[in-house]
């Protein structure tokens, strides 16, 4: 995701980029299309990152929200005066929170899979309240960390001891288990609202854990505007997503159910930007610093893509010398 943002912002040629680079990556040739790479060792990202703020204009942030990283972040690029090309902190501790999200959902009416939260201790009886089959997940992970399909109670066990190797907290999520496909909805938001841009096909094989392969940008589907539309009023529901927004969903028929909002960039970027006919970066930009949303959205074919061959393609080009 990096490698790809990077890239659209020297595309559009407006703006000077700046970014890190682990050290480790920096020692295997990875390079990044940027104007200024500084390469981070290990102990010394904190620093890095608050003299790289005091030199930038504006931020955008790509972390997990997996233990209050994206929104600790999110929180120093606004303690230190700069704007963000991306969501509110305050937007991002709701939105990274899975009980959080589903709770608006349901007050909204919005449809979602029925949800407990409860502790490791008690997950058995919660488990037996809600009913097999059902999904282990974190409160806060990204992807299908710690995200385990319980099809009995005899499984629920081993479930539990996966689900916590991908969480620190104590809580978690018990979700009824939906059978249908995959999706999520690409979006930007401005103060002002959003605007689908695409639906994409996520590759999850369901088990325990989930396995995220990859995703087709975009695609047809029955429930292609319904999904629009519910992942608009998510996002709706949470003031200060900006931006780029993903919002996950399970689609049947012609049916959608919203499953969590990832405020930050996805990996569905890598192929929507091939597609979309606009500079997505710019789009970023001009969502968050002027609160203006593109007029109408053009894609132009698909593209289908393994999450593993992507870190391959970027040794490629960067070998090749073709940022």
């Amino acid at each position: 995701m990096l490698w790809a943002l990077l890239d659209d912002f020297h595309a559009w040629g407006a703006a000077y980029t700046l970014t890190t680079l682990d050290s480790r990556l920096a020692s295997e040739g990875i390079t990044l299309p940027a104007n200024e790479v500084v390469t981070v060792q290990a102990g010394e990202y904190e620093a890095t990152f608050s003299a790289s703020l005091a030199r930038a204009e504006a931020a955008l942030i790509i972390a997990p929200e997996t233990d209050n990283i994206l929104a600790r972040l999110s929180a120093a690029v606004e303690a230190a005066g700069i704007p963000l090309l991306g969501s509110s902190s305050a937007a991002i501790a709701i939105a990274g929170n899975k009980a959080e999200c589903y709770q608006r959902f349901q007050s909204a009416g919005l449809p979602t899979p029925a949800t407990l939260t409860t502790s490791f201790s008690e997950a058995s009886q919660a488990a037996d309240r809600l009913g097999y089959p059902l999904v282990t997940k974190p409160l806060d992970g990204v992807g299908c960390e710690g995200v385990c399909l319980v099809e009995t109670p005899d499984e629920l066990k081993a479930a539990l001891q996966e689900t916590r190797l991908a969480t620190r907290q104590d809580q978690i999520l018990l979700q009824s288990y939906l059978s249908g496909e995959h999706a999520s909805v690409s979006l930007l938001a401005a103060s002002g609202g959003s605007i689908a841009l695409s639906l994409n096909e996520q590759h999850i094989q369901a088990g325990c854990p989930f396995v995220y392969h990859g995703g087709t940008v975009p695609v047809e589907h029955p429930a292609r505007q319904r999904a629009f539309d519910l992942a608009r009023q998510a996002v709706a529901l949470i003031p200060g997503l900006r931006g780029y927004v993903g919002v996950d969903m399970i689609l049947a028929g012609e049916d959608a159910w919203l499953v969590e909002i990832n405020p930050r960039l996805t990996t569905s970027y890598f192929g929507l930007r091939q597609v979309l006919k606009m500079n997505l970066a710019q789009a970023i930009w001009d969502a968050c610093q002027e609160g203006v949303l593109p007029g109408r959205v053009n894609l132009c074919g698909q593209v289908s893509f393994d999450k593993n061959d992507l870190i391959k393609s970027i040794q490629v080009r960067t070998t090749r010398g073709e940022t």
